[in-house]
Order: C-alpha cells, then sequence, then structure tokens
C-alpha cells in the first residue's frame, strides 16, 4: 500500500515540475516589469529583437556602456526572482 503512495507522488512529479516553473516565471515577470521603461527596452531589443548592445546603444542614443549595465541590472534582477 505505502509502495502504491510513492508512485502515485512520482507520476505527479511533472505536474509539480511545471507548477513550479510556471510561478519561478510569474515572478521573473514581475521582476521584468518592476524595473524601469528603460530597462525593459534595453532586455527587449537584445534579447527578443536581436540587437547587439552597440545596435540597442545607438537607437537609445546611449553609450555602449550604459546599455550593458543597464542589462546586467535586468538579468540580476530576473536571476534573483528565479531562485526565490
Amino acid at each position: 500500500m505505502k509502495m502504491q503512495g510513492i508512485a502515485g507522488l512520482l507520476e505527479q512529479l511533472p505536474l509539480l515540475k511545471r507548477w513550479t516553473m510556471r510561478r519561478r516565471l510569474v515572478r521573473m515577470r514581475k521582476a521584468l516589469l518592476a524595473l524601469s521603461p528603460l530597462h525593459q527596452s534595453v532586455f527587449h531589443m537584445i534579447r527578443f529583437e536581436g540587437m547587439s548592445v552597440h545596435q540597442a546603444a545607438q537607437q537609445l542614443r546611449l553609450p555602449s556602456r550604459g546599455v550593458e549595465k543597464l542589462l546586467t541590472e535586468v538579468i540580476i534582477a530576473l536571476a534573483e526572482a528565479a531562485r526565490r
């Protein structure tokens, strides 16, 4: 009887993983939305539009180093949200 309980638990593991991943993504989305619009723009340009740091810097009229710093801050915020 006890073995069936353990087997049942193991069968639900994929569901638990999906639930955990969904919660992690929700936290990461909230963290991204809590950042400034400039941070969000930099992240979107580089990660979703495929721009280089240099291209994003030109479009935003910022120094490349500034865009790198913004992107680093976004990645740190997302990583911290994913760990919680």
